[in-house]
């Protein structure tokens, strides 16, 4: 007897819905099957399934038949978030640790919500966090308990670098559509200037020298681990491969500081930011910030390149939570539906190309909905480097007014570990704000993936 488990991936299209699961036994071997609200069930080593009473009566007994009512699948559904403005490095939130941060985030999300912690009504809690070295055990589990959880609850933390939070929605909304969850706090949490410092070898007793000591902020955030090249090397190779000259990736990040204190001053971007420690907005946008100035800045990476402190992400500070429920939860507790979440992918290159990464992932995405890019109201990058988002927004033809409307990770800030969670209530705040009805939000990530996300209003 083998136990059948239902994949993460979803096959969608416009009026099905279904589940996708492969079968492993000495007589089934990767067979494919679909099926709504499956919790579990049992194959004998014959060719007939048995199926255990919680699989729905109206399943056929043979492979060919297994299947269910299209309309039984669970809805997954955005009903709240909530941020902390993110910090510069060594900034405003320094004094925080990552959990704290998370803590504050996820207490605002269930406040918002009108979910009370204690009830028991969260089913689990997924965050996200990168730079975990020294943030001691389940950092996830820390931060529900200190937002008032009962012991009881699941806690997971995801490390997927910059994904790390989009996939922690992803995992919510997979268990919500299995029927084994309704309510489930997703988000992600980093304090880059806590980051701290290891030494791969010491001899008991001796000093170590600083010279030794590795930056866990450089090693494990910024650094591809397979090629040894730091993050910014894709920024210059990205730009190569698309032509961006130097004088479009400042421009655009003039553009993206331009954007955010444009959604600041006219209080769009209040809606996902609550107040820490006096910091009412992201602290790194930059009201000076020109092209003249950005055209100062020496390049990092390269000689010659293009990649600079001004048209790179921020180094930043923050966390950042969404609560994504069923249909029927939703409705349950009197919670309002901001989004739904259509579909989500995963998608790989070369780890060198991970800035072209989001394109296979927006494309797969548009083509199993049988959608085109003029279908969506909003493309939400999550701009690593001005350089990869001219890249993108150039690979889709883009305009401007559906691209990052309230600007993104070059003005906003970058914590690693809470930006999936960031782009994802930036682009429904955009979509509420403008009437558009989908939006797609996609994030580049260390290694050579990239995840992505598309979202509709209701």
């Amino acid at each position: 007897m083998v136990n059948i488990w239902a994949f993460e991936e979803f096959v969608q299209s416009e009026n099905t819905r279904t589940l996708s699961i492969f079968v492993q036994s000495p007589s089934i071997i990767g067979s494919a099957i679909s099926l709504e609200n499956l919790l579990w069930t049992e194959f004998s080593n014959t060719d007939s399934p048995v199926f255990s009473p919680r699989v729905p009566k109206h399943l056929d007994a043979t492979l060919e038949g297994l299947g269910a009512s299209r309309n039984t699948m669970p809805e997954a559904v955005i009903c709240a978030y909530a941020r902390t403005p993110f910090g510069k490095f060594r900034g405003a939130l320094s004094d925080y640790s990552a959990t704290d941060l998370g803590t504050k985030s996820v207490s605002e999300l269930l406040s918002r919500a009108g979910v009370d912690p204690s009830s028991g009504a969260i089913d689990q809690v997924y965050m996200g966090q990168v730079l975990q070295a020294g943030a001691g055990q389940a950092p996830a589990r820390q931060v529900a308990l200190g937002a008032g959880l009962p012991f009881d609850t699941p806690c997971t933390t995801i490390n997927k670098v910059c994904g790390s939070s989009l996939k922690a929605v992803m995992i919510a909304a997979t268990e919500i559509r299995a029927g084994v969850a309704n309510l489930v706090v997703a988000g992600g949490m980093e304090s880059m200037s806590n980051a701290p410092s290891f030494v791969r070898s010491a001899n008991r007793g001796e000093d170590v020298p600083y010279a030794e000591l590795i930056s866990v902020l450089a090693n494990d955030g910024l650094k591809d681990s397979w090629s040894g090249e730091m993050m910014g090397n894709s920024g210059e190779s990205v730009a190569k491969k698309f032509s961006i000259q130097r004088s479009a990736s400042d421009a655009y990040a003039v553009r993206s500081h331009l954007l955010a204190k444009t959604a600041w001053d006219r209080g769009w971007l209040s809606k996902e930011v609550f107040t820490v420690n006096g910091l009412e907005r992201d602290e790194g946008i930059r009201l000076d910030c020109s092209p003249e100035t950005l055209a100062k800045l020496s390049p990092v990476f390269e000689e010659g390149g293009q990649v600079t402190a001004g048209n790179a992400s921020q180094v930043s500070d923050g966390a950042s939570a969404v609560l994504v429920a069923s249909i029927d939860a939703a409705e349950a507790h009197g919670l309002p539906v901001l989004a739904r979440i259509v579909d989500y992918t995963t998608s790989g290159l070369e780890p060198g190309r991970v800035m072209s990464a989001p394109i296979p992932a927006i494309e797969g995405l548009l083509e199993r909905s049988g959608l085109s890019m003029g279908d969506i109201d909003v493309l939400e990058h999550n701009e690593a480097f001005a350089s990869a988002s001219c890249a993108i927004q150039s690979y889709f033809d883009a305009p401007d007014e559906r691209f990052n409307v309230h600007g993104g990770a070059i003005a906003l800030g970058h914590p690693l570990g809470a930006t999936g969670t960031r782009c994802l209530m930036t682009l429904v705040n955009a979509l509420d704000r403008i009437g558009g009805r989908r939006g797609i939000v996609a994030i580049c990530l260390g290694g050579g993936n990239a995840v992505a996300m598309l979202v509709e209003r209701p």
